[in-house]
């Protein structure tokens, strides 16, 4: 199936939701990417109306101002992040599927590691000496350079997405009747 390829801009209050649009594999621009400033909300409604991002925030006010300047931007409620990508769900068809293609720090995008990056991470002790002689997979962010791999959060990241896609697929089944 394929989905939207949406572009986010989320304010400084909801610092995992940035983690997960990242995992999910989205574009999406954090307002701690940026110093606090005293004009922040004016800087992240340009922003997102510059680069055709939908805002995300807490902040009513903020969601408000955007809505009246043009830019797409919706009002998130729940302080959990689980809640908060079921609430995103609701209004767009998101693809709730992990992936290695996004940097969760910097959202660069990642690629495969490469020999020369496995030498790299060998000397580097960022990894685990086992799961380098497991020959697992690793991806590599050219910006940040962070490390990824599929250990064993990684079951708890498909745990997560499996429960928001059962929550989705629910509220589908709900609103068909």
């Amino acid at each position: 199936m394929d989905y939207p390829a949406y572009t986010f801009l989320v304010d400084r209050m909801l610092g995992r939701l940035i983690a997960w649009l990242r995992i999910f594999g989205y574009d999406t621009k954090s307002a701690l990417d940026f110093k606090p400033a005293s004009n922040e909300d004016t800087m992240l409604i340009d922003l997102a109306g510059k680069e055709q991002r939908i805002l995300i925030s807490r902040d009513r006010t903020l969601v408000d101002r955007a809505k009246k300047a043009g830019v797409e931007a919706i009002l998130v409620s729940s302080d959990d992040v689980k809640e908060q990508l079921e609430e995103l769900m609701k209004r767009y068809r998101l693809n709730a599927d992990p992936n290695m293609t996004r940097c969760t720090m910097c959202n660069s995008t990642l690629r495969e590691a490469t020999g020369a990056d496995m030498e790299k991470i060998k000397g580097s002790g960022e990894v685990p000496e086992r799961l380098i002689n497991d020959h697992a997979e690793f991806w590599v962010c050219d910006r940040c350079g962070k490390v990824y791999w599929q250990g064993s959060h990684w079951r708890n990241i498909l745990k997560t997405a499996k429960e928001v896609k059962n929550t989705r697929n629910r509220q589908n089944k709900t609103n068909q009747h």
